[in-house]
């Protein structure tokens, strides 16, 4: 078992700019992804009782890279074809944006972390996978896990995304100002008969999970996992007991 102690949603690029100026200099020069994943661990580190020693779970985006990184491929591309690479230049910074565990890497540069930490590629129903990591590092003795995750629906110029972020502890400790207790369970699989057609995001799932769960009243929560938000193989049903 494992209590939610913080959850925080990002999508707003530009409020991350007005609203949380240092933020924003961390983040710029990420990718969209990453940029938001990190903006929603910044909010829910402040109820952290240790940073520097949180274990640390980090999903890759199902929908990697970046505008900026596939330019420069179709610039590689366009070069091998007329033979021009030796006059090929790019920004650095971009070669980050193919980086799955990006996220994950600058969180600990940024709180000096020094906890196991896990990171899980962006394949469709991750998300889940995630959460029985939480409950598997809860049960081995950490005293806190972040799990955070961010995504995109493209990678051009109007990709927009969304990223999140969700502190869990080992004791009881209420959620927010709230007073409630939010405790997670388990997770339990069941395998299907067929194939069913799923959308990839590592962040959209779990939001939709803990935003319904903040919504419930008082007592037990049996969530089923929307079918696109699977890995198209299982049915997943997440266990939450809510009380005030």
């Amino acid at each position: 078992m494992a209590y939610l102690v913080a959850f925080a949603q990002q999508d707003d690029l530009e409020s991350v700019q007005k609203n949380s100026p240092e933020t924003w200099r961390r983040v710029r020069r990420y990718n969209l992804p990453v940029q938001l994943a990190l903006a929603a661990a910044e909010k829910v580190m402040h109820s952290s009782e240790d940073p520097a020693a949180t274990s640390v779970i980090s999903l890759a985006p199902c929908q990697p890279g970046s505008a900026e990184l596939y330019r420069w491929g179709d610039i590689v591309a366009a070069g091998m074809a007329d033979g021009s690479l030796g006059d090929m230049r790019m920004n650095p910074t971009q070669t980050l944006h193919a980086v799955d565990n990006l996220a994950m890497s600058a969180f600990a540069i940024t709180y000096g972390n020094r906890a196991d930490c896990l990171g899980l590629g962006g394949a469709a129903g991750q998300a889940w996978c995630a959460l029985e990591a939480v409950l598997e590092r809860i049960k081995r003795g950490a005293e806190e896990v972040i799990l955070m995750a961010g995504d995109q629906d493209s990678t051009d110029e109007s990709a927009t995304g969304h990223g999140l972020a969700l502190l869990f502890a080992r004791h009881s400790r209420p959620y927010g100002n709230r007073g409630r207790i939010i405790r997670l369970i388990g997770i339990e699989r069941e395998l299907l008969d067929r194939d069913i057609p799923v959308v990839p995001h590592s962040a959209r799932g779990l939001s939709d999970l803990f935003s319904t769960a903040l919504k419930q009243p008082p007592g037990w929560l049996c969530y089923q996992a929307p079918a696109a938000q699977t890995d198209g193989l299982s049915s997943v049903t997440v266990t939450m007991e809510i009380s005030s």
